[in-house]
């Protein structure tokens, strides 16, 4: 797991998640909310579309807005040669219903 600050700039953050050589799960603490976001970041693959390079000033932050407003995001950093996918992880709602289901063994009724 990497944690980052909502400003650091993306090809440092990819930097270090470049070194796990796997997938690997970035966190962040939201800047007004102090809310902790994750980000599911895959390896960079040949079998994706090649996207071009996210821009120099990008941070982790813009990252992290792309992927939530569509659920994911391909995209890639400057050094790698190949696209990655950045999944957003929906964050823990204590207050959500719940939704529970019974499994009916066979024989039984109810």
């Amino acid at each position: 797991m990497v944690m980052t600050q909502p400003e650091e700039s993306l090809d440092d953050v990819m930097g270090l998640v470049s070194v796990h050589k796997r997938p690997v799960l970035v966190a962040m603490l939201g800047k007004q909310t102090g809310e902790l976001k994750f980000l599911h970041i895959s390896e960079p693959s040949p079998v994706l579309e090649v996207v071009p390079a996210s821009a120099p000033r990008s941070t982790i932050k813009d990252l992290f807005a792309q992927a939530e407003h569509s659920g994911m995001a391909a995209f890639r950093v400057k050094y790698w040669q190949y696209s990655a996918v950045a999944h957003a992880v929906p964050h823990f709602d204590a207050n959500a219903p719940v939704h529970r289901f019974a499994a009916q063994e066979s024989g039984s009724s109810s």
